[in-house]
């Protein structure tokens, strides 16, 4: 490493400020009485019964306010005089295991005791059927033997698939309760394909299950939960696309454009599918989702803890750290790439000894010919868009610009001894 600090101790570091990017923050005020009043709509209120079994999907992301709202639906179910369960649902994520699965969801915050239900996780599955494409439709067995199945799920523009439908409730319905195999069918011929896929098989799901109704849940920029809709079943296919534009209008982003170098503190399956969501850095499992932004080099510092050892995405960065290295447990990343059929995902970039490190080497790999003028920006993660950092040459630029703040003077980044960013410099989500 002596022969590597040599090259790279003496790339300077710029100063940076702090920014605050502003979107729209429209967000609902209080998700208890949105659940309570939507329950209670005429197309809601007389589908679940008393004495009914009624499951309610819960995936693998890390949702704003998830818990709670699994807790009012259930209390919600439970106030009809049914019995609400929770079925983690999320294809093969949690190492394609049903406690691994239950697991996830725990770390998420839906546990038995904060949401009051009991948790069934499975990985076995029923065909319901095939679609007229072809396709197999699978189903959790679990699923199939309750009452009823409400299908919990955001509404956003997915990592991969691009279409009028996305990441959302036909998603959860073809992916999430298809389990493994479902993934599997999803995924068959690349994620390139996957949206007629998803499309097929949700839609057969919906005729021919028990599904009664979904919750479909739309955030703002700064994470928050800005609409809850219920669709019952019959609806669900008329209405996602809609709700999906809606949702797009509703992504943070950068609100500047040409960055040479973005160091990104966390990546994590919690923030991402990909770790890093490619509506924002560009770069996807299958070329370009966001074709208006440019980013030259991108450094990955961690993953977050509730992704741990899983740091499926690094492959999407030039540089990583040791850090993020030495933790690597493959089993899970492997078993989420080869379902996905998205291998680049669990490429593992040059990994440096620091975050210091890893900066110098992502600003000497930019050949900048002005490095004085160097455009770098750092995030928290994908979802933290509304308060960054953005080196010197940036901010007399985006002084003009209506829809950002500087709120920092310009000062440099602190490191300690062994070279990584102080804790203070972490940049929060608002």
């Amino acid at each position: 490493m002596d022969a590597i600090r040599s090259m790279l101790d003496h790339i300077e570091i710029p100063k940076f400020a702090r920014i605050r990017q502003h979107f729209d923050d429209t967000k609902i005020e209080n998700i208890e009485e949105e659940i309570k009043k939507q329950f209670n709509s005429e197309k809601i209120r007389d589908i679940i019964k008393e004495g009914q079994t009624i499951g309610i999907t819960v995936g693998s992301r890390g949702l704003a306010n998830l818990k709670e709202i699994v807790k009012y639906i259930c209390d919600n179910i439970k106030s009809k005089g049914a019995t609400p369960v929770i079925l983690p649902s999320m294809g093969s994520h949690g190492g394609a295991v049903a406690e691994g699965q239950a697991d996830f969801v725990r770390g998420l915050g839906v546990t038995e005791e904060f949401v009051g239900a009991e948790i069934r996780a499975g990985m076995e599955v029923i065909q319901l059927g095939t679609t007229e494409e072809g396709y197999p439709v699978y189903y959790d067995k679990i699923a199939s033997e309750l009452d009823g199945v409400i299908v919990l799920g955001r509404i956003k523009a997915h990592t991969d698939l691009e279409g009028d439908i996305e990441s959302g409730l036909h998603k959860m319905i073809a992916v999430g309760l298809g389990n493994h195999l479902g993934a599997q069918v999803v995924h068959a011929r690349g994620l390139d394909k996957a949206v007629p896929r998803v499309k097929s098989i949700a839609r057969y799901a919906l005729k021919n299950s028990n599904i009664v109704f979904g919750v479909g849940l739309i955030e703002n920029a700064y994470d928050e939960t800005s609409e809850i809709v219920f669709l019952p079943a019959a609806e669900i296919a008329e209405t996602e696309a809609s709700l999906l534009a809606k949702s797009k209008k509703q992504l943070p982003r950068f609100l500047f454009n040409d960055i040479d170098v973005l160091i990104v503190d966390q990546i994590g399956k919690n923030i991402s599918g990909n770790g890093m969501d490619p509506n924002v850095i560009g770069r996807g499992m299958i070329g370009y989702k966001n074709k208006e932004i440019r980013i030259n080099k991108i450094v990955t510092l961690d993953t977050s803890e509730e992704s741990g050892s899983n740091a499926f995405g690094v492959g999407l960065s030039d540089i990583t750290t040791k850090r993020i290295f030495n933790k690597l447990e493959t089993e899970a990343m492997y078993t989420n790439a080869i379902t996905a059929i998205a291998i680049n995902g669990v490429r593992i970039p040059i990994a440096m000894d620091s975050d210091k490190l890893a900066i110098q080497l992502a600003i000497r790999a930019v050949c900048a010919e002005e490095p004085e003028k160097i455009r770098i920006a750092r995030i928290k993660d994908t979802l933290s868009l509304s308060e960054i950092y953005v080196s010197e040459s940036l901010v007399e630029e985006l002084k003009g610009n209506e829809n950002i703040e500087i709120i920092s003077d310009l000062e440099e980044f602190e490191f300690d001894e062994l070279g990584n960013l102080l804790n203070e410099y972490k940049c929060d989500r608002i």
